[in-house]
């Protein structure tokens, strides 16, 4: 392979996964439980532990109408299972989409009695959406100097030549 083709190779790979980074998910809580009363004490717990959630994704809470709900609350409102001050709406209708738009931990309860204290309460830590992104422009200092004489590597964050120097040393 000569130097252009896997220059050509590295750059489509880069750009697609930086793509498929920056897509949001919808995250249907629960998996194929849902949001009702778990057998389990751990259910949401690990349910959320498989689950990577970045600002711009959303919250899917399925539950049958009129029987469950759903809330944001602080943490000391998680703790000790209190709906009188809910963060936003409490929402009754299902499914129930929220989305995720700041960083940092958030706490999800069923505002129905009881329910919370039966584990029907999750926690969740949502990271900003840059922290996922591999893709960053050169400093002007390694533009000047034209840039690396190496591929960039994804484990450290990108950096490399940039596209621009890629497509006027490709030959």
């Amino acid at each position: 392979m000569t130097k252009a083709v896997i220059w050509s190779v590295v750059v489509v790979v880069l750009m697609a996964y930086a793509a498929s980074a920056s897509v949001a998910t919808t995250h249907e809580v629960g998996g194929s439980v849902g949001w009702t009363m778990p057998e389990d004490s751990e259910t949401y717990t690990d349910w959320a532990a498989g689950q990577t959630f970045k600002v711009g994704d959303s919250l899917r809470f399925s539950f049958p109408t009129e029987s469950h709900s759903v809330m944001e609350v602080s943490k000391s409102d998680y703790d000790t299972c209190t709906t009188t001050a809910p963060i936003g709406d409490e929402k009754f209708t299902s499914p129930a989409t929220l989305n995720l738009s700041t960083a940092g931990m958030h706490y999800y309860i069923c505002g129905f009695p009881t329910h919370c204290f039966f584990d029907m309460k999750l926690s969740i830590n949502v990271l900003s959406s840059s922290t996922s992104s591999i893709v960053q422009s050169p400093s002007p200092s390694m533009a000047e100097a034209g840039g690396p004489t190496s591929a960039p590597t994804p484990s450290t964050g990108g950096g490399g030549p940039g596209l621009k120097w890629w497509w006027s040393h490709r030959w």
